[in-house]
């Protein structure tokens, strides 16, 4: 390759004035994407080193997600990517304020919280209330067919997405503005009587460095077929087995946590009162070959609960939620599995907001986690539970809510 060639001048330590090619990678891998993305520009040798070369790329990503991750870089890297409350626009924020002015905050006004769930428009005079803004992602919509999208998954800065009237799938780089329609799926499988429904969910397998794409579709009393779908080779491939569990669509996201995907379900097998055969469902993808692993629920939940639970994650730990009706049913605590496929670890938490549906959306800073509560932001304080309401200007409510961290991860 090419020297990447800076020169520096007046510099008698360099050879011919120019910094050592190494200097300039790590330079350059602690810049942000929309930096890199205008250097490649500067030079041939560049333009490949941000663009075509695999090892800048991971080191890049991993200055703000490895176990040595630079703190500054990943909050500076964050974003959390939402869509409005009817799926029609695709908005990215950066939210990483000043613990410090958040925890003074909550000193102050710890009796004043309050929270409405019929409050449709905030005012942005409102004390507890916390404004920001968010950019929509319009060229997503000028390349990409459809109009309402469906956010199916995220990892290493890449989204899986579907559009609406568009069956396809769709891999995008909200930094780097770069998007892939995935080859079709699989047609082994026909739409008839047996067919119930497809689930979803993206991860990376860390012991082959690949990123995978799942296709499930679930058949009624049989069980579940995966696809897998690897973006390094651009293939899909089925996994020869019909596994025996029910996966409830309305669920069809996958959990990614630890490189797995985890689903909500039971098995086909069996009574379907029967408490034990309600579980989550966990694909595992860092191994040589996927297969599927049982982990349990808390033990409060039974079978007439199953459907009105939610499966997610709170910051590092897989979590369970309660379902109630719009302003009818509502619950003030949750489940954490504080060690992971440990039925045992199960910790109940609880919110001082009484919800009907609740999630976390995978932003959290010393202080504060952002919750979604509905269809609204919330920053809580799960450690004296004051909050505050987060209001994004020209956005009334929100639905999906993801975090992901910028990174030069190509979708192509």
């Amino acid at each position: 390759m090419e020297a990447l060639g800076l020169t520096i001048a007046g510099n008698s330590n360099s050879t011919n004035g120019q910094l050592p090619s190494t200097m300039i990678e790590e330079i350059l891998s602690r810049l942000p994407v929309k930096s890199l993305c205008r250097f490649k520009c500067v030079s041939k040798p560049w333009s490949s080193l941000i663009s075509d070369n695999p090892s800048f790329v991971a080191s890049h990503l991993y200055k703000g997600i490895g176990e040595d991750k630079d703190d500054l870089l990943f909050r500076r890297r964050r974003r959390v990517i939402f869509t409005d409350a009817a799926g029609n626009g695709l908005h990215s924020m950066h939210l990483d304020y000043d613990d410090e002015f958040l925890a003074s905050y909550d000193h102050d006004n710890r009796n004043r919280n309050s929270f409405n769930f019929d409050d449709d428009d905030d005012e942005v005079g409102d004390s507890n209330l916390l404004v920001t803004t968010a950019t929509e992602l319009q060229y997503i919509y000028s390349e990409l067919s459809g109009i309402s999208v469906s956010m199916l998954g995220c990892c290493n800065g890449l989204l899986l997405c579907m559009f609406l009237y568009d069956p396809q799938l769709y891999l995008i780089n909200p930094a780097t503005r770069q998007s892939k329609k995935l080859p079709e799926m699989p047609t082994q499988y026909q739409i008839d009587d047996r067919y119930f429904c497809n689930v979803y969910g993206f991860g990376f397998d860390s012991s082959t460095h690949q990123h995978k794409v799942v296709n499930g579709v679930i058949y009624m009393d049989e069980g579940v077929e995966f696809d897998v779908y690897t973006l390094e080779t651009n293939s899909w491939r089925q996994i020869p087995y019909l596994f025996p569990y029910h996966i409830y669509p309305c669920r069809n996201k996958g959990t990614l946590l630890n490189g797995n995907l985890h689903w909500l379900g039971t098995r086909v097998i069996g009574d379907d009162d029967d408490h034990s055969s309600l579980l989550i469902v966990s694909l595992i993808l860092t191994e040589d070959q996927e297969f599927v692993r049982e982990m349990p629920l808390p033990r409060e939940f039974n079978s007439s609960q199953t459907r009105r639970i939610k499966l997610g994650v709170f910051r590092e730990w897989l979590c369970v939620t309660h379902e109630g009706d719009y302003d009818q049913t509502t619950y003030n605590e949750f489940w954490v599995m504080k060690e992971y496929r440990v039925g045992k670890s199960w910790t109940k938490m609880r919110v001082s907001i009484p919800y009907w549906d609740l999630s976390h959306s995978g932003f959290w800073t010393k202080s504060h986690d952002l919750m979604v509560f509905g269809e609204k932001l919330v920053m809580y304080n799960f450690n004296n539970h004051s909050f505050r309401n987060l209001c994004v200007r020209g956005i009334g409510k929100v639905s999906s809510v993801e975090t992901y961290l910028e990174s030069l991860v190509s979708p192509k």
